[in-house]
């Protein structure tokens, strides 16, 4: 069995991306449950991955919801196809779509194909993760919604620049009495003994 690495990246942002490790005779099923768990999406949630080309045209669909593989189906089964059994190229590449309401789409790249792998790994698993989930959005604050709400916090609007009046008269009182301590010392100085 060799180790497959795939590359799970959002059709709407490429940043968002997760890196994940499977063995090729694991099951399309396993990999749709670890890509469902590493971008957090609904664990109820159906799904088809396709076989794609180089332009991301469908073919050969393998689905969540089919549980047989029956000659002349439409779909495979994701829990009776492994996943070396549909890997023609070096560069072979799927589309994973959720059935969802907000219906994600997800480009699979397979990076790596290597040999046999370490005995006491588990896989699949993630190796690398970037970007926030589209499951997530609006979930989890983005650095744009921090600063708006230390804006809102510290009431920070356009007519003001952030910074009240506090402390001001302090700060005057002190930077006179600083001239006063410097020019007595002046006189000091040019005083004769």
């Amino acid at each position: 069995m060799s180790l497959i690495k795939f590359r799970i990246s959002w059709s709407e942002d490429d940043s968002t991306f997760r890196d994940i490790e499977i063995l090729s005779g694991q099951s399309y099923f396993d990999l749709h449950l670890i890509i469902k768990k590493e971008l957090q999406m609904p664990v109820d949630m159906e799904a088809s991955f396709f076989v794609s080309d180089d332009l991301w045209k469908k073919g050969r669909q393998i689905s969540s919801i089919v549980e047989k593989n029956l000659r002349d189906a439409i779909a495979l089964s994701m829990k009776k196809t492994p996943i070396g059994a549909l890997i023609a190229e070096p560069h072979q590449k799927f589309l994973y779509e959720c059935e969802h309401v907000k219906a994600w789409i997800f480009y699979l790249d397979l990076i790596t194909l290597l040999p046999e792998p370490i005995k006491t790994d588990v896989f699949p698993r993630c190796i690398k993760s970037e970007g926030i989930s589209p499951s997530q959005i609006g979930v989890i604050p983005t650095e744009k919604d921090s600063v708006m709400e230390v804006e809102e916090r510290y009431d920070l609007n356009k007519d003001e620049e952030g910074f009240g009046d506090e402390g001001e008269e302090d700060a005057t009182a002190a930077e006179e009495g600083e001239e006063s301590e410097e020019s007595s010392q002046e006189d000091f100085a040019q005083e004769d003994f």
